[in-house]
């Protein structure tokens, strides 16, 4: 018998809840999912001739939110692993092909 009120349960029957993650866990798997996020922009960047907008990054590194990939990509021009523009409209930004940052991190998106 299940009284809800109490929420004791007897019989043949357990009710068991889900095991809470911990915190630390919840957020190594946000960093290392912000990670791939990040490669897969750096990757699109570095395969681009030209400055690219933020939807066109966006839909080319399969990313679903705009403004997710707009933040990801103000924090790339930030710790200066790419260049952003500021334009009338919105942002467009690039990799300097010529900068061996990406290269020295470890991580060679071209």
């Amino acid at each position: 018998m299940l009284d809800a009120a109490l929420g004791v349960v007897s019989g043949l029957w357990a009710i068991s809840t889900p095991r809470p993650q911990s915190q630390e866990s919840k957020m190594s798997r946000m960093n290392r999912s912000k990670d791939t996020l990040r490669d897969r922009i750096l990757h699109v960047l570095s395969g681009a001739p030209i400055p690219m907008d933020v939807e066109n990054v966006r839909i080319k590194s399969g990313l679903k939110n705009w403004e997710s990939t707009k933040a990801l990509l103000l924090e790339l021009v930030v710790e200066g692993v790419i260049s952003g523009q500021k334009t009338t409209k919105s942002w467009v930004f690039w990799v300097d092909h010529t900068d061996t940052r990406l290269s020295i991190a470890g991580r060679d998106h071209a």
